[in-house]
């Protein structure tokens, strides 16, 4: 004999479409995405930055990597006017007051590169593509 049961009541016995799932630490600035490492600022990872975006950058966000892996070194690279890299480079994941300076004083259309060393917690290192973006001011 076969039953048949109404599509009404498979419903009260499956799960919603939608559960949360999240990876974030709290209090940190590394959030887990999946997918190749990457780094962004402002929410992004590449493009144009405005001086109000950049207003609100303290670090620099590691994305897609393992969760003990952590940011120990970051550098923010310009090119001079004579065409020459200047570049500043802080222990950690945070921005010094003179790189936020640096670039916040760069005139606008200027391009600046943002490059990381990211170790993970068995000191493995990974290799983080730089981030590339042009000072709009």
């Amino acid at each position: 004999m076969l039953y048949f049961i109404p599509l009404t009541f498979v419903g009260l016995f499956t799960l919603p479409a939608t559960l949360p799932v999240t990876h974030a630490v709290p209090n940190s600035a590394i959030t887990f995405l999946g997918g190749p490492p990457s780094i962004q600022i402002a929410g992004k990872a590449s493009g144009d930055i405005t001086h109000a975006e950049w207003g609100s950058v303290q670090r620099v966000q590691l994305m897609g990597c393992v969760p003990s892996a952590q940011v120990v070194e970051v550098a923010v690279c310009i090119k001079d006017c004579k065409g020459k890299n200047a570049e500043l480079r802080a222990k950690g994941d945070a921005f010094t007051g003179e790189m936020l300076s640096m670039i916040a004083n760069l005139p606008p259309g200027t391009p600046f590169t943002i490059t990381v060393k990211v170790v993970d917690g068995e000191r493995k290192e990974w290799t983080v593509p730089p981030a590339h973006f042009v000072w709009k001011g």
